[in-house]
């Protein structure tokens, strides 16, 4: 099976949706990327790297319902897709496989 691995951008951006939930929508996205890493994507960047995604089949999007007031528009949620979940799985496996040799801080030594 060849699955996908997503970029890092890719991947900083599902496991936010991964840990949002049902709640995952661009404003709280962007949150938990900036609390998880200290990047503060623009939504320029951050809209651009869920189509790709989309495109990709990783995540999927649904529209929530109206917000409640006058011309409330509607919310774009995002989900990973299981395909989205199979290259998060790869991601992990590809880093362990790559980090496995090393221990934590065997760059601190000579």
């Amino acid at each position: 099976m060849n699955i996908k691995t997503p970029s890092k951008a890719e991947e900083m951006v599902m496991l936010a949706i991964w840990r949002l939930k049902e709640k995952a929508y661009g404003v709280p996205i962007r949150r938990q990327i900036l609390k998880d890493t200290g990047l503060d994507y623009t939504y320029g960047t951050l809209y651009g790297l869920l189509r790709q995604m989309a495109s990709k089949g990783f995540i999927q999007k649904r529209m929530g319902a109206p917000l409640p007031r006058k011309g409330g528009r509607r919310r774009t949620y995002f989900e990973l897709t299981p395909a989205g979940k199979e290259s998060l799985k790869e991601s992990i496996r590809l880093h362990r496989r790559l980090w496995g040799d090393l221990g934590e801080y065997s760059f601190d030594k000579p």
